[in-house]
């Protein structure tokens, strides 16, 4: 919880209240607006969209914002603004520093507030001739419950003023005022250096399955495994790496997209470590020579936090990689993403054409797997029969017909996409396009009127009609379905709490100036470094993309199997943008900095772009590792991690 420690007084805000809602003789607040009207007006949801969730509702039950959310529909940004609005209630930023008095914070029992998700925020002023306060504003996620609201005023003596927040900001700021603080990393990594007991790989023997069991039962392991999940989680990581060196065990998270080193346990316990993950996610811990897939789940702060654990045996013993998948830290939300005004409109456009392929470029974590469920999230009306298949399924979608790809059984992408056809599907979404067979058939599905979304590993957009033909298939079935193609890259966004500009040196401008080929007579913006971000000066990422869609004159040339720099100049000179001028709107815009924009290597290397393109990983040593894909390793699943029941300490 930002700017509040337990104990301290915070200073008041002197925010205008806005009017408040009557309530109803059953104590239920009284809407002057409905939710479903306001979302469409602001246009952040489609009258088709509230449909299928009011159907939805009606087999569920619930409350409809909270339908809206978990459908993938709307966040929670929007739903507290609109709930704010058709309520006439206050919206408070509880992030926001002195939002919240430490004494009004207390004033709410634990269990009260633990149960009914809401958090004192201020005393409201006393009445005239009173010296006390009888008066109490909450934040709440919903602020309609009146049982919530009737339990403060039982508990506390006064009166509840209801006012809306973020459903992560109120569970924040839960665990920042009760929640039992956990053990922090760099005390658990010191427990386990004062721990006397050491297991190495090389001192358990080949069967001794019930010593590693019994070492990765001890309290320091399991602290520090639960810590480091919890830390990961904390800081919002996408990925955990555990990786033995020769003389130590290095831990890093991988964050916005870079790897940061954190605090390392002793070598000698890594066997344990190790085994307690394997643990956990339902793995062999006495298979240590070959590849494992697991899974595991954790709750955290509310949020639920799918975990696919890979282990591989190394020279130095098992390597870790532990990939968070965050659905609710992801916005699946086209607007979003970071792509420009008239991209974003013409991709709302082609994906609601009839038939066709939309295909979805660039190299591995660039972000195509976000776009393609935008793209679900676009599309997924109660009349639309959307069916995927995947490897692997990455994000749970209500009213969606997922399905996940096994090739050790021969449930391969082009089996499962020949079964989808006879599905009677409207939309099939095909996680990547690996080989011939898997292309032909989704040209014939897109040729026999369906929409066909996938992805290819391509470096542009236009280079996806070179890869097609490459891979086997006909020039001329390209023109005819494909309907565009988005390349994308993810840079990361500067910090806007430490934010600054300044003018580039005259030979940073050169180099700017010959790698965009324009001039470059701004100041460019870069975080220096704070608390907000980790002092990295970067928080978040956001797409620069390109989007190439033929028009008859390109569909002719690609019929021809023209040359591909032939097709990209033709593109241009209709007025596609490049990568590239995506990535100097952003610069220009302050959004990323030099150096990010420079690491996307769009220019051929010279000696200043070189050294400009590398100066922020030149402290780190990067890792190379040869690795030949297998998904016929079957992923079993793990634990649930109930952070939110008991903490990592425990």
């Amino acid at each position: 919880m930002a700017g509040y420690r337990p104990g301290e007084s915070m200073p008041l805000e002197n925010t205008p209240v806005p009017p408040r809602p009557r309530l109803t003789e059953s104590g239920i607040l009284r809407l002057p607006g409905k939710l479903g009207e306001i979302l469409i007006r602001k246009k952040l949801l489609r009258p088709d969209q509230l449909a299928h969730a009011l159907e939805v509702q009606k087999s569920t039950g619930g409350l409809i914002g909270r339908v809206l959310r978990d459908l993938g529909l709307i966040d929670d940004k929007a739903l507290a603004t609109s709930l704010s609005e058709a309520l006439g209630l206050e919206l408070i930023d509880l992030n926001k520093m002195g939002t919240m008095n430490a004494d009004a914070v207390r004033t709410i029992p634990e269990h009260i507030a633990k149960r009914h998700q809401v958090v004192g925020v201020r005393f409201q002023d006393p009445p005239p001739g009173s010296r006390e306060a009888s008066k109490l504003v909450v934040a709440m996620a919903d602020p309609s419950d009146y049982m919530a609201l009737d339990s403060v005023r039982s508990s506390t003596g006064l009166d509840p003023i209801p006012a809306v927040a973020t459903r992560t900001q109120v569970l924040d700021a839960l665990q920042g005022a009760y929640g039992d603080r956990p053990m922090s990393l760099e005390q658990a990594v010191g427990e386990l250096k004062d721990f006397g007991v050491e297991t190495t790989v090389e001192e358990t023997g080949e069967n001794d399955a019930g010593r590693l069991r019994k070492e990765a039962g001890l309290a320091p392991v399991v602290r520090f495994v639960n810590s480091i999940l919890y830390e990961a989680a904390r800081m919002r990581a996408s990925d955990i790496h555990i990786e033995p060196q020769e003389h130590d065990l290095r831990v890093r998270f991988r964050i916005d997209g870079d790897l940061r080193a954190v605090a390392p346990p002793p070598k000698s316990l890594h066997a344990a470590i190790i085994s307690r993950i394997k643990i956990i996610s339902a793995l062999d811990i006495a298979e240590r020579r070959l590849p494992q897939d697991g899974r595991l789940l954790l709750r955290f702060l509310g949020r639920s936090i799918d975990v696919r654990v890979s282990t591989m045996p190394t020279v130095y013993g098992e390597k870790i990689v532990m990939r968070l998948l965050d659905q609710s830290a992801t916005e699946l939300d086209l607007g979003v993403l970071g792509f420009d005004e008239q991209t974003v409109k013409d991709m709302r456009r082609l994906i609601h054409s009839p038939h066709g392929i939309v295909l979805l470029c660039g190299p591995t974590g660039c972000g195509k797997s976000t776009t393609l469920y935008s793209f679900m999230r676009e599309v997924n009306t109660l009349d639309v029969n959307l069916v995927t298949v995947e490897d692997p399924v990455e994000y749970k979608m209500a009213g969606v017909n997922q399905t996940h790809v096994k090739s050790k059984i021969g449930l391969s992408f082009a089996n499962v996409l020949r079964t989808i056809l006879r599905q009677d599907p409207d939309i099939v979404m095909v996680g990547e396009i690996r080989d011939l067979e898997t292309l032909e058939v989704s040209v014939r599905a897109s040729l026999t009127g369906h929409l066909v979304f996938s992805s290819l590993h391509t470096n542009t957009a236009v280079s996806s009609v070179t890869r097609m033909v490459n891979m086997g298939l006909q020039p001329y079935l390209i023109a005819s379905t494909l309907l565009a193609a988005l390349s994308q890259r993810l840079v990361r966004k500067n910090c806007v709490e430490c934010l600054a500009r300044e003018v580039p040196k005259p030979a940073l401008r050169e180099t700017l100036e010959r790698y965009f080929a324009r001039p470059v007579d701004f100041a460019v913006a870069k975080g220096k470094g704070c608390n907000t971000c980790g002092h990295t000066g970067y928080r978040g990422r956001i797409a620069v993309s390109e989007l190439f869609e033929p028009n008859d004159a390109l569909r002719e040339m690609i019929s021809r199997n023209e040359p591909e720099r032939a097709i990209e100049h033709k593109a241009h000179e209709y007025g596609m943008h490049s990568l590239l001028d995506s990535a100097f709107a952003k610069l220009h815009a302050g959004v990323t900095s030099v150096d990010e924009v420079l690491s996307l290597g769009f220019m051929k290397e010279d000696d200043d772009a070189a050294r400009l393109r590398l100066s922020r990983r030149a402290a780190s040593t990067p890792v190379v590792e040869v690795i030949e894909e297998d998904t016929d390793e079957r992923v079993v699943e793990g634990e649930v991690l109930d952070f939110d029941a008991i903490p990592p300490a425990q």
